[in-house]
């Protein structure tokens, strides 16, 4: 092979490991997204199951305490995902794809 094949061989493999590099954060990112809503139904069936399955006022306070921070997790976990998603994109576009 002369050298300039191999170059474009070389390329070719950079250009593949950057777009299998890409795909892995891409899924990674929707991983995080999901555990942030699986956390914030976690945290909602809690909260309701303490406020209506519970007589203890200590404990209904504490369900009720619960719901704001579900809503503040689901939150997070959205900014964080359009965060990294954009950061994705943007380096799709400076990478050249």
């Amino acid at each position: 092979m002369t050298g300039e094949i191999k170059k474009v061989i070389a390329d070719r493999r950079n250009i593949d490991t950057f777009k299998l590099a890409l795909h892995r954060t891409e899924l990674a990112n929707r991983r995080t997204l999901m555990a942030y809503v699986r956390t914030a139904i976690a945290l909602a069936a809690t909260s309701f199951a303490l406020i209506k399955l519970v007589d203890d006022k200590w404990l209904t306070a504490l369900g009720w305490g619960l719901l704001p921070i579900t809503a503040i997790v689901l939150v997070v976990g959205f900014t964080d995902y359009h965060r990294v998603r954009k950061s994705i994109n943007d380096e799709k576009h400076d990478g050249g794809l």
